[in-house]
């Protein structure tokens, strides 16, 4: 009686388990994969939109650019401040706050849409009320400066023009002082709105 030897063979599920899944942890290695590719991306992404203060190739041209719009807004501040305190005999007080506001106009739009390249009608509570904010220290600082030196030139005893020239100096080097610290909070002011826009039109295409 002959014995048949049947030739023993791989069952292929087996073979098809064991290269699809090896180790039953092949499906979770794609699924960190995928999830460590997508924080990639976020982190990629969050870093494209952030403020380009510390790149020089932005940094200087803007800087540029604020200069000559804070050359301009002085300009016109100084000039009618030495008409009204000057020609017009107004108060140091009054003749500030109207040579503040003479600058401050120009000085916003010269600000927002050139020096920060900003377009489109300016929101109200995002933009020109925490504008307004920041250059009130200069009208604060003005007045009181200017009303201190008035009255001390005025018990000196100097004459009329030199206190002229004195007061108007004495104005025009309060912007000189905030100069290099309103460009750092109108840069955190455009540069924050500069960043939530870009993040809400991620989400706005994510969703589309």
């Amino acid at each position: 009686m002959a014995t048949c030897w049947s030739r023993p063979h791989r069952s292929p599920r087996t073979t098809t388990t064991i290269e699809s899944d090896p180790g039953g942890h092949a499906e979770p290695r794609r699924s960190a994969d995928g999830a460590a590719a997508t924080l990639g991306r976020m982190a990629a992404a969050d870093s494209s939109v952030a403020p380009a203060t510390t790149d020089p190739g932005r940094l200087v041209p803007k800087l540029l650019r604020y200069f000559t719009g804070s050359v301009v807004a002085t300009v016109c501040s100084e000039t009618c401040f030495v008409l009204l305190y000057g020609l017009l005999n107004v108060g140091t007080t009054s003749s500030s706050i109207v040579a503040w506001l003479a600058g401050a106009i120009p000085s916003f739009w010269l600000n927002r849409n050139w020096a920060w390249q900003r377009s489109g009608r300016p929101s109200l509570r995002r933009e020109v009320l925490p504008y307004a904010v920041i250059i009130v220290s200069t009208l604060l600082l003005a007045t009181l400066a200017t009303h201190l030196a008035d009255v001390w030139l005025h018990h000196a005893g100097v004459s009329h023009s030199v206190r002229v020239t004195l007061v108007a100096a004495t104005f025009l080097g309060t912007y000189v002082v905030v100069f290099a610290l309103r460009f750092v909070l109108l840069e955190r002011l455009f540069g924050r709105l500069l960043v939530a826009e870009a993040r809400s039109a991620r989400a706005w295409e994510g969703e589309s």
